[in-house]
């Protein structure tokens, strides 16, 4: 039994105008063939492939494709996007005849020329492999399901949980849907229904929020017999691309149809957006006023608009700016910047050395502008460390170079690329303590609570600008379908045509 692996992710925010490129796939860690199972083979999705395939009874014998991930970002460009298919269709003709496939991929994913680079890989794969060979996609929650996905694959298993604590497990799940249509040889009917909405991303907490009655009802369902997949797909928001909006599909090799199932969890859904979107946020004095009359430590604050798990530059410095207005801050402040040319001036400081120089703003000067800091540097290192919690699991986390800069009561990590703005890990990896600090910033706008609820005293979401705001007035959309909710007036789902 042949079974082709391979990993095509990344997040697209589609407001961060600053491309995600060859190099960046790069940093994260590319491999083929052997080398994914070798290299990568305990890692999230791609870990729950290796683990369901181990435990499936059939000799399976894996036949590496393409490893490619990197960290949330602007569209793939032009070039890399190239690269990508280039890699894809050189593996594929390696591989040959296979018996099926399994892809790990997000689901929102865009290029500079191509919308739905997801789909577009789909219809490569199904391009090389044929009609008759099942293909199984793994998705983020926040996939923007299009028709070309559901053209080209056979099933799409979605995570079931936010915070994402379930890629390991979803990569089990699709292997259990792959092997009940190789064994059984039948291929499933899937009945899918898209919904003109978009919502914030603070209220899909999947076990505490508006939806998480709908996550237990996805997973009762796959339960039955003959359902290989039931998922709730809410979108990446930040996704200026055609078709965005939220989506329920169940997939079952039973010959009952499941519309009415798919119907009802659509009704639920759209009754869900008004509370969806009754969330408290705080400006950035205001925020950080609130966080230091709060009894107890460390206050997290949440600041959404600029998470890099959702895309967004990671350099805004509304929250910076208010952190060194309002000293002093007792048990002390951290937050982080994304800032290579100010960790370089760092380097040339030295530690212990004066740093003077203004730090973030650059990469998204239409939502912050750079702010002067003077401080001390106080450690020069590389930041690598491995994910576990939310997004991921025995995932390799790699920086860059980073400097830890201290003014005052505020301490900035600066570094050189994206990574993990929701996990304690990230300071950890620096050597801070946010366990004992007074106020810590994520730049996350919910997946953070898996990380820090445990052990903050209390949590605040900011209202700053930046590409990964839920003020959609502040975002100028032109690719989507219209009508589109909030952004426009509908009184009921069916009023969208284009849906």
């Amino acid at each position: 039994m042949q079974i082709a692996i391979g990993q095509l992710w990344q997040e697209t925010n589609t407001f961060n105008h600053n491309p995600t490129t060859r190099g960046d796939f790069e940093n994260w860690g590319t491999a083929t063939g052997d080398q994914i199972v070798a290299e990568y083979g305990e890692t999230g999705e791609l870990g729950g492939f290796v683990s369901g395939c181990r435990d499936w009874d059939a000799g399976v014998e894996f036949l590496g494709l393409v490893r490619l991930a990197c960290w949330p970002w602007g569209r793939v460009d032009q070039q890399t996007h190239h690269w990508i298919r280039d890699l894809f269709a050189q593996q594929l003709a390696e591989a040959g005849r296979v018996d099926g496939v399994l892809l790990a991929l997000h689901g929102a994913m865009a290029a500079e020329d191509e919308h739905d680079l997801t789909g577009a890989l789909l219809a490569q794969v199904r391009a090389a492999v044929g009609p008759d060979i099942p293909i199984v996609g793994t998705l983020d929650l926040h996939a923007n399901i299009t028709r070309q996905m559901i053209d080209n694959a056979d099933l799409l298993v979605g995570y079931h949980a936010c915070p994402h604590l379930d890629s390991f497990e979803t990569g089990q799940r699709a292997v259990r849907g792959l092997r009940s249509m190789i064994e059984r040889g039948v291929r499933p009917q899937t009945t899918w229904r898209k919904l003109p909405i978009i919502t914030a991303a603070e209220s899909h907490n999947t076990f505490t929020g508006p939806p998480a009655a709908l996550y237990r009802q996805l997973e009762t369902l796959e339960q039955q017999p003959g359902v290989l997949s039931a998922g709730l797909y809410m979108a990446m928001p930040w996704f200026d691309c055609p078709q965005l909006g939220w989506t329920v599909i169940v997939s079952s090799v039973e010959p009952q149809s499941h519309q009415q199932t798919v119907d009802e969890l659509a009704a639920q859904c759209w009754t869900l957006r008004q509370p969806m979107s009754d969330i408290k946020r705080y400006p950035a004095a205001e925020v950080v006023s609130r966080a230091l009359a709060h009894p107890g430590h460390p206050i997290v604050i949440g600041d959404g608009a600029d998470a890099t798990n959702s895309g967004a530059t990671g350099d805004s410095t509304h929250l910076l700016r208010e952190l060194l207005t309002q000293q002093p801050i007792p048990g002390g402040a951290l937050t982080f910047l994304i800032d290579p040319d100010a960790v370089a001036i760092a380097e040339q400081a030295g530690v212990g050395g004066d740093f003077h120089a203004s730090v973030g703003g650059a990469f998204s000067p239409e939502y912050s502008d750079p702010l002067p800091f003077r401080g001390t540097v106080e450690n020069l290192l590389d930041i690598e460390f491995v994910l576990d919690g939310h997004i991921g699991k025995k995932l390799p986390i790699h920086m860059g170079r980073g400097a830890v800069v201290r003014s005052g009561d505020v301490t900035v990590l600066l570094t050189e690329t994206s990574g993990p703005g929701s996990s304690p890990l990230l300071y950890e990896a620096a050597g801070l303590n946010p366990r004992e600090c007074g106020i810590v910033i994520a730049k996350s706008p919910a997946g953070f609570r898996a990380d820090y609820d445990p052990f903050v005293a209390g949590t605040y979401l900011a209202d700053c600008p930046g590409c990964a705001t839920p003020e959609w007035s502040r975002l100028s959309f032109r690719h989507i379908n219209r009508p589109l909710w909030p952004l426009d007036e509908i009184e009921r789902a069916e009023d969208a045509d284009w849906c």
